[in-house]
């Protein structure tokens, strides 16, 4: 069997940084992770470090890979890219956040398939897509 035939999948995820948006992440990094896919799970430091503090020391370890990046880490910085371009080659998929928009950009830049999740309801969603629709008809705001 060839290595990419014996290799398991391999899903980055990122969250929008607040915990509505992390927990439902997580859920669904689990059921993957269930499934046989490796998970690397990539939020703030602040949410890592709260992570630890209510898990302990010890929760993360034989479970998912977590990665940390800093708070307001600038937007344009080459030393990022650098730093994580050797591991690409290791993802399969990326799964982000639908407030995460910059990830779609990211993901077509690595060549990597994305799948946008929204952790809310359906209808917020369907919202959110229609909203133009919704007002150049009039419908919204109601009168």
């Amino acid at each position: 069997m060839s290595f990419s035939a014996e290799r398991k999948p391999h899903a980055v995820f990122s969250p929008f940084p607040i915990q509505g948006h992390i927990n439902p992440l997580f859920k669904l990094a689990k059921l993957l992770h269930l499934r046989g896919f490796h998970i690397t799970f990539v939020h703030t430091e602040h949410n890592h470090k709260l992570l630890l503090k209510s898990r302990g020391l010890n929760a993360l370890e034989d479970f998912f890979c977590f990665e940390s990046i800093l708070d307001g880490v600038p937007p344009n910085n080459d030393d990022n890219l650098d730093a994580t371009h050797h591991v690409v080659s290791l993802f399969t998929c990326l799964v982000s956040d639908c407030a995460m928009t910059f990830t779609i950009e990211a993901a077509e830049e690595l060549s990597l398939p994305i799948l946008l999740f929204h952790p809310a309801s359906a209808s917020t969603l369907l919202y959110g897509l229609h909203f133009r629709t919704l007002l150049d008809k009039g419908l919204i705001p109601l009168k």
